[in-house]
């Protein structure tokens, strides 16, 4: 059990929302943490709305929200992100060290410097680059790439159903994520190097949207890092089949980490 009830805050990824952690949120609050699970910018309107609203949106937004949101806290958390909540969450918490007690990353997406131009990644989002004025349209879901690419190890009903609550994404955030190297402002990038509180990073074998490449090459960033790879998970960590196989790795390394 979790001693004074600390708090987890968890941060979605691509096309989600908090509700995307609904299946995780009563493990980890049977485990004595409280839990917060923040909508990214904007994450919260409907499927139409997010069209304009979240097009233009930077990294830079969501990580400002996700600050603000932990800063009323009040206390250090142990922050988890999911794809590119995960590179939200590094972040926030290399901006802000004193707020983080641990940082727990899933499938990260690769922060400026990592190489990503792996074949299933590339095919995942490569439609949406073809577009003229790609940098400030909304990258919308796919029902083809969530099957094939995020949820390939998962039933064709859960497939369907995930896919009926996804709304748009950022093709700006997304566009400094791919070329963090045109970047003036530097948006995709973690500044780990005087970062010390304890990193977990999880991949999938099965992981073909964000590569476990991805997830050992931000594991190898941090001084404190430790890096799990489960054989035969794909990018859906918190839902489904390997749900509870990565709450129970979550909630072993923090029981090692709690001070």
């Amino acid at each position: 059990m979790v001693k004074d009830k600390d708090i987890i805050v968890l941060i979605h990824g691509t096309w989600s929302s908090g509700q995307s952690w609904s299946e995780c949120v009563p493990l980890l609050s049977q485990a004595g943490f409280e839990v917060y699970c923040p909508d990214l910018k904007d994450h919260h309107l409907s499927y139409q709305q997010t069209l304009t609203a979240v097009a233009n949106l930077s990294l830079t937004d969501y990580v400002a929200d996700i600050e603000r949101f932990i800063a009323e806290l009040k206390q250090p958390v142990w922050i988890v992100g999911h794809s590119l909540g995960g590179l939200i969450a590094q972040q926030v918490a290399t901006k802000q060290p004193s707020c983080c007690k641990g940082l727990i990353l899933l499938g990260p997406a690769p922060m400026a410097g990592i190489f990503s131009l792996y074949p299933t990644m590339v095919l995942s989002f490569y439609k949406h680059f073809l577009q003229w004025g790609f940098w400030k349209k909304p990258v919308l879901p796919s029902k083809k790439v969530l099957a094939k690419y995020c949820m390939n190890e998962q039933s064709a009903d859960a497939q369907n159903a995930v896919y009926e609550s996804l709304v748009a994404d950022s093709g700006r955030a997304y566009t400094e994520m791919a070329f963090w190297f045109l970047d003036s402002k530097k948006a995709a990038m973690v500044h780990t190097q005087h970062f010390h509180a304890p990193v977990l990073v999880i991949s999938g074998t099965q992981d073909k949207v964000v590569v476990s490449n991805i997830a050992k090459a931000t594991a190898k960033r941090y001084k404190n890092s430790h890096y799990i790879l489960m054989k035969g998970a794909d990018h859906s960590y918190t839902m489904g089949r390997y749900k509870h196989q990565t709450i129970e790795h979550i909630l072993n390394w923090i029981k090692q980490h709690q001070s």
